[in-house]
């Protein structure tokens, strides 16, 4: 937040947190046998609660880098975002794992051959990970049809 406000000083304090679509996150895990039914239910029940995709929902149950379905939210009235997690424990666990390899990445000071290190362990944490039986085909929601 603190970033964002640097970068735009006309923002108040409510703008910037609004402009940082983690800032509020939630992170919901199932079995491995119930992940892509409980996932379809819990995207429905957060449409049908009012709230809206912010952007398209990013599956990564194919990438060798990340297991996870991620979304971002909107909710109408007020415009705050939030975003979502979908894991089962061994993807949350993962993610717990890897994450400070997931920072390293990000960081432009990190050296080529630390990058190939870091993408390398992330690959084989990966790489361990069950993917849940339809995982994959799980993709965003219908979107409310408006009147008018």
């Amino acid at each position: 937040m603190s970033d964002e406000l640097e970068a735009r000083p006309g923002l108040n304090a409510g703008q910037a947190l609004s402009s940082v679509p983690d800032a509020l996150r939630f992170t919901f895990c199932y079995d491995q046998e119930r992940y892509t039914s409980g996932v379809r239910v819990d995207l429905a029940r957060l449409h049908a609660a009012g709230f809206e995709l912010a952007k398209p929902l990013k599956n990564s149950w194919s990438s060798d880098q990340y297991k996870g379905i991620n979304t971002q939210w909107r909710e109408p009235e007020t415009g705050q975002g939030f975003e979502v997690q979908f894991h089962t424990r061994a993807s949350f666990e993962a993610k717990q794992l890897s994450h400070d390899a997931y920072e390293r990445i990000r960081s432009p000071q990190t050296s080529e051959l630390e990058l190939d290190e870091l993408t390398d362990f992330q690959r084989r944490v990966c790489g361990m990970i069950p993917v849940p039986l339809g995982a994959r085909e799980i993709h965003d929601p219908p979107r409310k049809e408006h009147d008018g």
